[in-house]
Formats: C-alpha cells, sequence, structure tokens
C-alpha cells in the first residue's frame, strides 16, 4: 500500500466507523500530514482518492466535506479466490437507485418510473389469462435470442410506426431492457480509449457502460435546442469519434428535447464524419409535435442505431427493450447476446406483445401525455417559485435537473434528505467527475399532484434550514 493510500484508508474508516460524519470537514492539509507523517502533496492524492471514492467532496478552496457513505459489504471477508481482486468496490450509481426503487421513503423523487396507477392493468390481466390458458408449452420454453418473431412484428407495427421508425422485424433486436442494447453496441463500436460523444448532463447508466468498456467520454454542452453545434462539430473534426449517444425526446435528466432543425443538422454532421448515432428514444412516446426521432430522418438507418424500452411506457419489471439497427449489426448484436443472458424473457415478450395487440395503446399513451407533463409543469413551477434554476425549459418529461444554492453539495443533502423520507438523486452522476455535484435530479412520474407539492415542500424547508 503506497502511501497516498494509506492515508485515503485511515481516513476512510473514519468515516465507516463514524468518527467523521456527512457535513463533516476533514482535517486541514496540514493537520494531515503531521498525523501521518506524509508530505502535503500525499495528503492531497489521498483526498483525490477519497472523491473519486464517493466519500469527500473537495475544491481546491478548502477541506473536503464527508458527503457519503457508500454501500460497503462489511461483513464479508476476502475469499481465497476473491482476495486479490483488490479493494471491494463501492455501490454504483445504478445500484443504489435500484436500491432507492424499492424504498418506503413517503416522497421518492429518485427513480425513474412510471407511474404503477397508470398501468393498463385490465388488458394485462387479459393477456395473462390467455397466455397460461392457451399459450403454456410456449411461456415456459425457450425463444430465439434475437426475439420472438410475431413479438418483433408487433413492436414494429404497434410501437416504432408510432414514433415514425419504418423497421422489419428482422432489423430489430429485442433486449432485457435498453440498456443491455446500449451494453451491446458499445461493446461493438468502441474499445478502451475510444471516444463517445454524450449531451452534458446525460444518462448515468450510459455513462457507467462507456466507463465499463474503457471509454473516453467526450460531453458535449447543449442550448435550447439541443446538443450544441459547433462543439461537435470541432470533437468531430479534431478527435476520433467513434459514436455519439444521444437521447432526442425528454432527456434524462433534464427532459430536453432536441429540435427539428437540430436533429436534421446533428444527422447532416453524423452523414459527414461517417460516425454513427446512437439514439435512446425511451421517452420519445410522450411528444406531440415534431415527433420524428433521429431514425426517422434516416431512412433504411444507414446511420442512427435505435434504442427504445416498454419500461417508462408500460413496466420496467417487464426487462423488455429493442435495439433497431441494419441487419448485419443485429446479427453481430443477437451473437454478442448469446453470450450474456441467451434471450429475453419469453413470458415477458409475450405479455407485451399481448398488450400492443390489445388496442389499447393509442389510449394508453395520450393519458400518459396528458399526466407527465401535467407533473412536470406542477413541479416546474414549485421549483422556480423557491427561487431554483431548472436547466433548461422542459415542458413535459419525467425528470427536473435542479441547480441547488452555492453552498450545498448534493451528496451530503441526499444523505439529509433520506433520513427525513426524502429521496432525489445527486447530479454528479450524469456528469464527468463533480460537474454537477451542486445539482439534483427530481423525478416526479411516479408522485400525485399532491405528493408532489408537499414532498418538494419538504425539500424546500431542507434547502432553507440546511447547514453544510
Amino acid at each position: 500500500m503506497t502511501q497516498f493510500e494509506r492515508v485515503a484508508d485511515g481516513i476512510r474508516q473514519d468515516i465507516e466507523q463514524g468518527i467523521l460524519h456527512v457535513g463533516d470537514l476533514l482535517a486541514s492539509e496540514r493537520k494531515t500530514a503531521e498525523r501521518y507523517s506524509v508530505s502535503r502533496s500525499t495528503v492531497r492524492r489521498a483526498w483525490q482518492k477519497l472523491q473519486a471514492l464517493g466519500y469527500v467532496h473537495w475544491t481546491t478552496l478548502s477541506a473536503p466535506t464527508v458527503v457519503n457513505i457508500p454501500l460497503r459489504p462489511h461483513d464479508v471477508s476476502p475469499s481465497a479466490m476473491g482476495k486479490d481482486m483488490g479493494e471491494v468496490p463501492r455501490s454504483s450509481f445504478l445500484s443504489d437507485l435500484m436500491s432507492a426503487a424499492g424504498s418506503a421513503a413517503r416522497y421518492n423523487f429518485e427513480i425513474g418510473m412510471p407511474d404503477p396507477d397508470l398501468l393498463p392493468l385490465r388488458e394485462l390481466q387479459e393477456v395473462v389469462r390467455d397466455l397460461f390458458s392457451q399459450h403454456v408449452r410456449e411461456v415456459f420454453s425457450y425463444s430465439p435470442t434475437q426475439g420472438i418473431a410475431r413479438v418483433r412484428q408487433a413492436l414494429s407495427e404497434e410501437y416504432l410506426l408510432r414514433r415514425g421508425v419504418d423497421a422489419d422485424p428482422d432489423d430489430i433486436l429485442i433486449t432485457s431492457g435498453s440498456l443491455q442494447g446500449l451494453d451491446y453496441v458499445t461493446d461493438l463500436l468502441a474499445g478502451p480509449g475510444d471516444v463517445i460523444v454524450t449531451e452534458a448532463p446525460t444518462f448515468a447508466g450510459a455513462l457507467q457502460v462507456f466507463s465499463s468498456h474503457g471509454a473516453q467520454v467526450l460531453a458535449l454542452p447543449m442550448d435550447g435546442e439541443g446538443i450544441a453545434l459547433a462543439p461537435l462539430e470541432h470533437a468531430l473534426t479534431h478527435s476520433r469519434v467513434r459514436m455519439i449517444y444521444l437521447q432526442t425526446f425528454f432527456q434524462n435528466p433534464t427532459s430536453a428535447v432536441m429540435s427539428l432543425a437540430r436533429r436534421h443538422a446533428v444527422l447532416a454532421l453524423c452523414k459527414k464524419f461517417e460516425v454513427p448515432i446512437v439514439e435512446d428514444d425511451a421517452y420519445g412516446f410522450l411528444a406531440v409535435k415534431d415527433t420524428q426521432p433521429l431514425r426517422a430522418l434516416d431512412p433504411g438507418g444507414h446511420h442512427v442505431i435505435y434504442l427504445n424500452t416498454l419500461s417508462k411506457l408500460l413496466a420496467p419489471g417487464l426487462r423488455v427493450g429493442l435495439v433497431v439497427a441494419p441487419r448485419d449489426v443485429v446479427h453481430y448484436l443477437s451473437l454478442r447476446k448469446q453470450i450474456g443472458d441467451l434471450h429475453t424473457g419469453t413470458v415477458t415478450q409475450l405479455l407485451v406483445e399481448g398488450w400492443l395487440r390489445s388496442g389499447n395503446v393509442t389510449q394508453h399513451i395520450a393519458r400518459a401525455q396528458s399526466v407527465y407533463s401535467g407533473r412536470l409543469r406542477t413541479a416546474s413551477e414549485l421549483v422556480r417559485s423557491h427561487g431554483l434554476r431548472v436547466h433548461g425549459s422542459p415542458t413535459s418529461g419525467f425528470y427536473l435537473f435542479v441547480h441547488l444554492p452555492s453552498r450545498i453539495n448534493a451528496y451530503a443533502l441526499h444523505e439529509y434528505a433520506a433520513n427525513r423520507e426524502v429521496l432525489f438523486a445527486p447530479g454528479a452522476a450524469f456528469g464527468i467527475g463533480d460537474t454537477y455535484g451542486d445539482w439534483i435530479r427530481i423525478c416526479v412520474s411516479a408522485l400525485s399532484t399532491t405528493a408532489i407539492h408537499n414532498g418538494l415542500a419538504r425539500l424546500f424547508r431542507m434547502l432553507d434550514s440546511f447547514v453544510p
């Protein structure tokens, strides 16, 4: 163990054993150097490691602040097999997010999921009865890796055409959620050190996927119409960009929508530089005007690989997503999927197909559009009335990306608020480094208007009284 690792480990133990608490300042650089008999530069390296691990927030203006006690399996001793694998990693943002999904907190603004009260239960119950009375053998059987043919047909006709995407069923791969599709596409297009362009901020899960493949992420700013064109063209000119990851509609975490003119301009740049776009359209069903995603503006799909999911429209627990790509790309991705999970669950695929063919899709989408836009407007008005800044001017979607008062760190506030039954997602997870350390993502999709009013009122009281 090097000197800076020894210092970092000592401070980490102080935090985990309760000697230091969330919101506490670490001892000064001088005092820490004296305590561990090391140089001040060694102390700074230790602080950098603690920040990377998520324990502290540090700028050069002051000593670090304890902001989090990452979940760690304290009771797990290294095994003979695992002893050489290094330190047990802290939980990731996604694992923390999935834990929040099961939280009993009264005001859960953290997890991005549709409102369970909007589930089309009657139609789904009818589909289930039919499957388990008429198709039992098929329900419990293996299915093709690419996806059941008639399910891909239903996705093509009853779902993708609503987004303007004309895709042959053979150009569709069914995945276990769209994040799996993004993982496989990234594996195909980018490797260690390759450059991937994203919007800033962007989906935390995508950043985690790109990091797992060793890719270098170049996060570019957005303006009122979407990803800024000048930085994008500069990146494409001066960097060896392997793919561009974009969310064109109701982006996570900002709920921003890329204008139609900007979509055309981005696609033109992509064609000029021959760099593929990976378009994540998870929230596109909420669009009511200028609804065409990039894939719809790219007939034949020569430049855009398109991702979508039923998690935001129907139910996340079904784990049914899809990739639309040229047929040869789908073939490569299918081979990759065989290694991962063989095929997406047969019963969930058939459940999705039954619902898509139920005749209720149009009505369900219209209701979702009305409910979610109303909730976002309510939350946006409340946040702005409290003097807080919202990223952009979202009109619908699941999320608000909110800038905290400058004295407040999101991780420290997160711990404080969680103990008072208010959850949200710290903004740093949606950027590179600590770019958004004083931002939070608020998800309003699964809360009633009354709960949004009451939960945000409680959060605002905490902001007014919180002492970091």
